[in-house]
């Protein structure tokens, strides 16, 4: 794929845009790279990674944001991933975000981990403790009143996975973001690093799938061997 570098370096600003002479976000710088329409919602970029890098980039400090720009091309080549991993991107937010969190924005986080889960599991309703996974209960460790609450609430409010998808993970990164933006002293190292993980684990996800269906491509290959 080949990818066009502008002739110029574009300041990163907050929120969308027009057209490129009014300023670009990082997503829009992002197209302008990949050599396709001005957009902050490229094609060439995994959705639920490309709600991140805007969240990122909105809530980053003036300053800090146009550092961001040096991972524009990993986002050209960070393409669409399976709803697996795109669930794990937004657990990876939340996971992030709680630490930072009291009162009700903690509450809403935790309501947020716990509708994730329950939709990485397939269901759709209700609550069930074993569909939290270990990364989960460990960092809801010492929030008891705020998880009782989340349970109740999560428990009377059915969505589908297909919703959630659609939905819940652009709220949940929303409120990760801004959390973080808000309450930790060095947000915007937190939020540099959290988009770097977050592209780290896109890359991870791919080689994973990568791998399976190389192993599957052989597996054919050698029952067809046999049969010969």
């Amino acid at each position: 794929m080949s990818v066009r570098v502008p002739d110029s370096m574009q300041v990163l600003t907050r929120g969308k845009h027009k057209r490129p002479r009014g300023g670009a976000c990082l997503m829009e710088y992002v197209s302008v790279l990949a050599g396709g329409p001005f957009t902050d919602a490229p094609t060439c970029t995994d959705p639920t990674l490309a709600t991140i890098a805007r969240a990122v980039n909105d809530y980053s400090g003036d300053g800090q944001r146009q550092r961001l720009a040096i991972l524009a091309s990993d986002l050209t080549v960070a393409g669409p991933m399976d709803i697996p991993g795109q669930q794990a991107l937004v657990r990876r937010c939340l996971l992030t975000a709680l630490p930072y969190s009291t009162g009700t924005r903690r509450r809403v986080l935790v309501v947020g981990l716990l509708g994730l889960e329950r939709a990485a599991a397939g269901s759709s309703k209700g609550y069930r403790c074993h569909e939290v996974g270990l990364d989960a209960e460990f960092a809801l460790l010492g929030c008891d009143t705020a998880v009782r609450e989340a349970i109740d609430r999560v428990a009377e409010l059915p969505v589908s996975v297909e919703q959630h998808r659609k939905r819940g993970h652009a709220a949940s990164i929303e409120m990760a973001v801004a959390t973080i933006a808000e309450e930790a002293s060095d947000g915007d190292e937190v939020l540099y690093r959290l988009l770097v993980s977050c592209l780290d684990d896109h890359r991870d996800s791919l080689a994973v799938a990568s791998a399976a269906e190389s192993g599957q491509r052989d597996g054919v290959r050698a029952r067809r061997q046999l049969a010969e």
